[in-house]
């Protein structure tokens, strides 16, 4: 939490320097609400509620984190899109929302660049490899093997069709010629919970999101997609170095839109 806490800081200072300019210079003379597609305890919005506090005490103004998860993010994004364009409303995003479902769904009730504008990014994170804590597994080729046994019949979750964990496993699938099981959850929690009680064989997942459960023992990671290892977390490899696909990295970024 100290590494969110700095990093929301610096967030902070950022945000204080930018969205002033939405407005008039008294902005924010009423409280600011913040939407977002995750749900509460998950990474993206344990993050935006240390900025958002930081924002507060700077701004003197309420800072209101609303939570609006499901449908893959549709939710909270016409709900932002439907809001004034006052700046005092704004809403959290990933590049899956932003950049990707345009591209998979033949319609979404937002446009991408017409309804929205961007306004700081939050944070970047890589992803690691969750697996239950009583798996077997010790290194990526295990996976992979457990893959390629029974086609089509492992599984693993994400958190929405689309997600970085979905592509991210599509892309393991592609690398190694495997075919596997995508169960999307409709919250963070339940997946990684689903993960843990060995309702799915693995799934990616943040140090934000996944962490907990992880410094608790009940699943563990198995490596990061990342091309070296991360701060916090150097016993474990990156996925080349778990004898998975080379140079492979599952990453995204979480910024605010207004």
């Amino acid at each position: 939490m100290q590494a969110f806490r700095f990093l929301a800081a610096m967030t902070a200072a950022v945000l204080l320097a930018v969205v002033p300019h939405v407005g008039a210079q008294s902005f924010p003379s009423k409280p600011v609400r913040i939407i977002t597609p995750f749900p509460p305890g998950s990474g993206p919005d344990t993050v935006l509620r240390v900025v958002g506090e930081k924002l507060s005490k700077s701004w003197g103004q309420s800072v209101i984190v609303e939570n609006r998860p499901g449908a893959n993010g549709f939710i909270a994004m016409e709900a932002a899109k439907k809001a004034a364009a006052d700046g005092y409303t704004l809403v959290q995003m990933d590049d899956a929302h932003m950049s990707l479902q345009p591209h998979l769904y033949k319609k979404i009730p937002y446009d991408t660049v017409k309804d929205f504008e961007p306004v700081a990014t939050l944070f970047r994170t890589y992803f690691f490899v969750v697996v239950p804590a009583n798996s077997p597994w010790k290194d990526m080729p295990d996976l992979i093997s457990a893959a390629k046994k029974k086609p089509g019949e492992l599984s693993y979750g994400s958190w929405f069709i689309g997600s970085p964990g979905h592509l991210g496993a599509a892309q393991i699938e592609a690398a190694t010629g495997t075919q596997m099981v995508h169960v999307p959850f409709k919250e963070m929690s339940q997946l990684f919970s689903a993960v843990a009680n060995n309702d799915v064989a693995w799934s990616f997942g943040s140090a934000a999101s996944a962490g907990p459960l992880y410094k608790a023992g009940k699943v563990k990671f198995m490596a990061v997609a990342a091309p070296k290892r991360i701060a916090g977390y150097e016993s474990v490899p990156t996925v080349a170095e778990a004898g998975g696909p080379a140079d492979f990295e599952v990453k995204a970024w979480v910024a605010l839109f207004a």
